[in-house]
């Protein structure tokens, strides 16, 4: 894992990373941990030190090593099991000159009631963001925050995720998604469309139980208005012959070797770049299916 640097999360650049007390850590398993958090930045601050390399300052309202508190703005369905949470960080709190940044495909953690979770930003501005949050019959954590009120507050601490995309590296992309994975493909595919200069062609295929659980409608309607965006929703209960959906393709089945090899038949393993975010078992058969196509540019969102 490699990180932002944020000035934040250091007295100053000759001290190196702020450690972490005993009780930042919640003792829920986080990944990542603050104190591996720590380690990180203590390993890349030493090697700074060893090639008299300074720190580049960061203005980002987050921090890695400490948690901020937002407030829950609103809290709305977007479909069957899941919800978006809208979180803003208190205008008057803000120091000048510093604004939330993330990179698309970036995740935070949350932290409420001693367990801490994570969770990918589909949209944000400078103050705010929102949460794609798919709610689970035992999760204790996604049971909270839907029954959370305005008004009330979380913690938050980030943003993690070392995927970088270059401007027109590819010639196009193919994300695969199940679940609330879609959550950290959206925002790529939604900053390539909106940059006038890309060139690159994406292609979303996400997998959901039926066309109800299908989160993000509208958002996603609004990219398949642009030329270089296209997507497939593949839906494991299909009761009707629904063949497309307001601009989507719709398929029947989950997800397999044989499926994802029609999809990627006809793209240049040399010039395709996979995104892929699901459950542990889905990213690794997805792994082991693309290894045995020889796709090299792959990148999984664990």
């Amino acid at each position: 894992m490699s990180l932002h640097n944020d000035h934040n999360d250091y007295n100053n650049e000759d001290d190196g990373p702020k450690m972490p007390l005993e009780e930042d850590c919640c003792g829920s398993g986080c990944t990542p941990c603050v104190f591996d958090v720590y380690k990180i930045l203590l390993k890349e601050w030493e090697s700074r030190k060893i090639q008299d390399v300074k720190v580049k300052t960061s203005s980002n309202l987050l921090s890695l090593l400490s948690y901020k508190t937002f407030i829950i703005k609103d809290i709305s369905e977007t479909s069957e099991d899941y919800f978006l949470v809208h979180l803003e960080y208190p205008e008057h709190k803000i120091k000048k000159d510093v604004s939330l940044h993330f990179i698309p495909g970036q995740y935070v953690m949350l932290h409420a009631k001693c367990k801490s979770r994570p969770y990918t930003p589909i949209v944000w501005t400078n103050k705010d963001l929102v949460l794609l949050v798919k709610l689970y019959n035992q999760g204790e954590f996604s049971s909270y925050l839907k029954e959370a009120s305005v008004g009330s507050t979380i913690d938050i601490r980030g943003p993690y995720g070392n995927f970088k995309y270059e401007n027109n590296s590819f010639q196009q992309i193919v994300m695969f998604s199940i679940g609330s994975g879609i959550a950290a493909l959206y925002p790529i595919a939604k900053a390539i469309v909106d940059d006038e200069t890309e060139l690159t062609r994406v292609y979303l295929v996400a997998g959901f139980q039926s066309v109800a659980h299908v989160p993000l409608k509208k958002e996603l309607r609004h990219l398949v208005d642009f030329w270089n965006f296209k997507c497939t929703l593949q839906l494991s209960q299909l009761n009707d012959k629904i063949s497309s959906f307001h601009g989507f393709n719709i398929k029947a089945g989950r997800l397999n070797k044989s499926l994802v090899a029609d999809y990627l038949q006809s793209n240049s393993t040399e010039t395709t770049l996979i995104l892929i975010c699901g459950t542990s078992e889905f990213n690794q058969s997805m792994r082991e299916w693309l290894q045995e196509m020889n796709y090299r540019h792959v990148h999984i969102f664990e």
